[in-house]
C-alpha cells in the first residue's frame, strides 16, 4: 500500500506553544501540585450577565437558526459602524467598510491570502502574536522581522527599518495595545505608520482586539489619521473586550478594497458566525459604556497588584499601559524557557516564555491576569519566594 503523506506546508509550523504549556502544566498536577496558570490570555471573568441573557434569548429564535450573512448582518454592521463614531469619531461605511469575522484570529491568519501573493514580504513585529505568522506562511509570503525595543516603547522605530526593506514590503502586521509586551501607541506613532505606507505603497493591518482594556488614555484608532483608510484596516474583538472568547466574533474595518477582498475569500470559505452571536455583538456595542468600564477596571486592579510585588522581588517589569499582560525579565539573565520552568518548578507558577512570541522576546517572560486576584496575589507570593 501506498501512504499518503501531509502537506509540505506543515513542517512550517512548529508545536503550537500553549499546547506544549497546558501539557506540562498537566504533568504537574498529576503529581499533585497546585498549579496557578497565567499562560494563556482567556478572561476567567464570566460573560457580563446583560448579554448572556440576551444571548439566551436570541437562541430561541428560529429566525436565527438559518445560514447567516458571511460578511455579518446589516443589523451588526450598522452596530459596529455606529459605536467606532461615538468611540473614535470616525465615519464608516457599514456596507463596504465593515466585515465581521468569526474572531480576529480567524481574520488575521486569512488576511494575507486576500493582500499577499507568493514572495510577496510580510514585515511582522517581533515578539508578536504568533498567528501573524500563519497566513503569511501558508500563502507563500517571505516573512521579515521588525524588532520591538523596550528602548523605543516596544514601538517599530520606522526611520531604523532599510528602506529596501520597505520598499519590498506587501503587508504590514501591527498590535496596539500591543500582546504580549502591554505597550500602547499613539496617533503620532500610526501618522508615522501611515505615511509610510502610503510612501512605500504596502497594507497595514493592524490589531487592536485589546483596545478596551487601556489603563489611561483611551487607545486611539489608527483610523483617526487622515488617509488612513487608504492603505490600513483595523481588526476589533468582542473578546478581551466583554469576557467573550468562546463565542468568537470580531470584526475588521477600513480599507474598503481590502475588506472586500477578506470578503470574497470569506464568502468561498465559510458562512459567518451564528446570527445569534451577531445579535448579541450588536446587544453588547449599544450598551458597552454599561459593560466594559467594569472588567477594564478588574485588569488594571490586578495589573497593578502584580507589578508592585514583581518589582519588590527584583523582577524587571516593563509597566503595561493596556492588556491584561504583564512583560518582564527575572532578577537574573537566563532565557525564557529557564525562567518558565523554574518558576513551574519551584513555585507552581506556569507563564509564557517571550521567545515563543519572536527571537526579540528571548529573556522575557509574558505573565497573564486571568486568574482570580487571590490567586494572582498567591502566585505573586510564591515567586517572591524563589532564591535566584
Amino acid at each position: 500500500m501506498k501512504k499518503p503523506i501531509l502537506s509540505k506546508r506543515m513542517d512550517a509550523f512548529p508545536p503550537y506553544l500553549f499546547q506544549e504549556l497546558d501539557g506540562k502544566k498537566q504533568e504537574e498536577v498529576k503529581k499533585g501540585r497546585d498549579v496557578i496558570s497565567l499562560a494563556i490570555g482567556d478572561p476567567d471573568l464570566p460573560t457580563p450577565k446583560p448579554a448572556a441573557g440576551f444571548a439566551a434569548k436570541e437562541v430561541l429564535k428560529p429566525a436565527n437558526h438559518r445560514y447567516p450573512y458571511s460578511r455579518g448582518s446589516a443589523k451588526l454592521r450598522r452596530a459596529i459602524a455606529g459605536w467606532h463614531k461615538k468611540r473614535h469619531g470616525i465615519t464608516l461605511d457599514p456596507e463596504t467598510e465593515v466585515l465581521a469575522l468569526i474572531g480576529s484570529k480567524e481574520g488575521l491568519a486569512h488576511l494575507p491570502f486576500a493582500l499577499t501573493d507568493r514572495g510577496d514580504t510580510v514585515l511582522i513585529p517581533d515578539p508578536c502574536y504568533p498567528v501573524y505568522k500563519t497566513g503569511a506562511i501558508l500563502s507563500g509570503a517571505e516573512i521579515k522581522r521588525l524588532p520591538l525595543e523596550r528602548r523605543n516603547g516596544f514601538l517599530p522605530d520606522f526611520d531604523s527599518v532599510p528602506k529596501k526593506l520597505l520598499d519590498e514590503t506587501r503587508l504590514l502586521f501591527l498590535n496596539y495595545p500591543n500582546n504580549p509586551t502591554g505597550a500602547v501607541a499613539d496617533l503620532k506613532f500610526y501618522a508615522k505608520a501611515v505615511a509610510a505606507a502610503k510612501k512605500r505603497g504596502f497594507w497595514i493591518a493592524q490589531d487592536a482586539a485589546y483596545s478596551e482594556i487601556f489603563f489611561g488614555k483611551p487607545s486611539p484608532s489608527i483610523m483617526q489619521v487622515p488617509g488612513a483608510k487608504d492603505t490600513a484596516v483595523e481588526f476589533y474583538s468582542v473578546s478581551k473586550t466583554y469576557c467573550m472568547t468562546g463565542w468568537r466574533l470580531a470584526w475588521l474595518i477600513g480599507n474598503r478594497e481590502a475588506v472586500g477582498a477578506l470578503a470574497k475569500l470569506k464568502d468561498n470559505m465559510d458562512s459567518g458566525q451564528f446570527n445569534a452571536i451577531q445579535e448579541t455583538a450588536a446587544f453588547c456595542l449599544k450598551e458597552h459604556d454599561r459593560l466594559a468600564p467594569p472588567i477594564r477596571h478588574i485588569f488594571r486592579a490586578r495589573a497593578d497588584l502584580f507589578t508592585r510585588a514583581l518589582k519588590k522581588s527584583g523582577w524587571r517589569v516593563f509597566e503595561p499601559g493596556a492588556t491584561f499582560f504583564v512583560w518582564a525579565r527575572p532578577p537574573v539573565e537566563q532565557s525564557s524557557l529557564d525562567c518558565v520552568y523554574r518558576l513551574l518548578s519551584q513555585a507552581a507558577v506556569l507563564i509564557t516564555p517571550g521567545s515563543g512570541f519572536g527571537p526579540s522576546g528571548e529573556g522575557y517572560v509574558r505573565f497573564s491576569l486571568t486568574a482570580p486576584e487571590k490567586r494572582i496575589a498567591e502566585a505573586a507570593e510564591r515567586i517572591s519566594r524563589i532564591n535566584w
